[in-house]
């Protein structure tokens, strides 16, 4: 038994665990039989260590670096223990049993909600809260005791994800040779999801979901008339509301700014933008939606918006961190030196959870990535789960390494950076490692 450390570099070895803490770990923190008061000692002073120097135990159950497990320390009560958060320890290692899935506090391999739901093109418009009165406090849901839940994505972020995904825009397929559109194509693939799709009997969403970047106030005022007027159906206790989809390469908290040819248009919701990982936009090329509807003053305003980075206009695939647009890349370049073997690659960036089965109890995903492997001759496929792991929070990391058993159910996992949580030590180690991986997929 080894430990690493969290923070960077991260996985550098800190000390190697002696005979007798090895022993003293596995019995006491994962038989939950303590032979002896020095054992005890033993095992808390390696926790403590854990804790004091933010390190993480990595296990010699399993013979390839890539399959070692994690374990971290946690505090609950004032009491000290160990978590399984990545991997799975052999059978026959004494920390097997030292995951605490039904608590919620440990590997559990899936979150037990779904965080990402895709929308109801029925039923996703807010509720008209005109008259409304104010309430006490309500219990809110905060998903028990379960470590790998995450806050549930927001209304406005879900139409734009569920019509990226309708639109197939977040999928490249091959990807190499990249296939190419313009920010204009990629627009015009949502518009048709909201040509086909409708909101309510007889009433596509593209009455309203728009695409046009310059909506001056008489238009706005004009559209809303017109979805205010009596003699079309409208969704019952739903609030007038229309959309606008654009891309921006210029996101704050407080502004969205559109450029082209004829200057620029600026954007500032009532609301703060919310951007997907982010306080201020750093990630430069954005997919952005807008909500209008009346303010208390009767005027058409910008009441809320949502940003959400994309990996390049010629592939606009929604990304969450400038690390998954490098994962893109390595997956690309793998995909280019495959070519020549006759492989072909395709990938899917997933949106929402994915359901799966873990021992008979549903569980909840979400990958960074599917790989799709077409082998040569086309007569067989693989599927590859891929995931990011070159955070710096170790908490984020922590609540990813909790999915991957039920991950590992969609495909086989793999890691970018390839030994993680050790660095990768050449700046295409992870392309290098496809390109190995995949010839020799069985």
């Amino acid at each position: 038994m080894k430990l690493v450390t969290k923070k960077s570099p991260r996985g550098r070895l800190f000390g190697e665990l002696s005979p007798e803490q090895a022993t003293a770990v596995g019995n006491v923190c994962g038989k939950g039989h303590v032979t002896s008061l020095v054992e005890k000692q033993l095992a808390e002073e390696v926790l403590r260590s854990m804790r004091d120097n933010d390190l993480w135990l990595s296990c010699g159950c399993r013979t390839t670096a890539e399959d070692r497990p994690l374990n971290t320390v946690c505090n609950r009560d004032g009491s000290l223990f160990l978590v399984n958060f990545s991997g799975e320890h052999s059978s026959n290692c004494p920390l097997y049993r030292s995951k605490r899935g039904d608590d919620g506090t440990g590997q559990g391999g899936g979150r037990r909600t779904a965080g990402a739901v895709r929308i109801d093109f029925r039923s996703f418009l807010p509720r008209d809260d005109n008259g409304a009165r104010i309430s006490g406090p309500t219990k809110t849901d905060s998903h028990g005791k379960d470590k790998t839940s995450r806050r549930r994505v927001p209304a406005l972020a879900r139409l734009l994800l569920t019509l990226i995904e309708a639109a197939g825009l977040n999928s490249i397929d091959p990807v190499y040779p990249q296939p190419g559109r313009t920010k204009t194509q990629a627009l015009n693939a949502v518009k048709v999801v909201t040509e086909m799709e409708h909101f309510a009997q007889g009433r596509p969403l593209s009455e309203i979901v728009f695409f046009d970047p310059w909506l001056k106030q008489e238009r706005l005022d004009a559209r809303m008339r017109e979805l205010e007027n009596k003699g079309k159906a409208w969704p019952a206790g739903r609030a007038r509301t229309f959309y606008q989809i654009l891309f921006s390469e210029q996101v704050t908290q407080d502004e969205v700014v559109f450029k082209s040819k004829f200057g620029e248009t600026i954007f500032r919701p009532e609301k703060r933008v919310s951007i997907n990982g982010e306080v201020d936009g750093h990630r430069e090329k954005y997919w952005v939606i807008l909500m209008y509807r009346r303010n208390d003053a009767g005027t058409v305003v910008c009441r809320d918006a949502y940003a959400h980075a994309l990996f390049d206009y010629t592939c606009p695939v929604p990304v969450d961190s400038n690390l998954e647009r490098e994962t893109i890349s390595s997956i690309m370049t793998g995909g280019k030196w495959l070519q020549s073997s006759g492989y072909e690659l395709s990938l899917n960036k997933p949106l929402f959870d994915i359901t799966v089965d873990l021992d008979g109890e549903k569980r909840f995903v979400l990958p960074d990535f599917l790989l799709t492997v077409k082998h040569p001759g086309r007569g067989r496929t693989s599927e590859l789960v891929i995931e990011t792991m070159g955070y710096t929070d170790d908490d984020y990391v922590e609540r990813k390494a909790n999915q991957h058993k039920g991950m590992s159910t969609l495909g086989l996992l793999l890691k970018d950076p390839p030994h993680w949580p050790e660095p990768a030590d050449k700046h295409d180690a992870f392309a290098r490692y496809l390109y190995g991986r995949i010839q020799h997929l069985k």
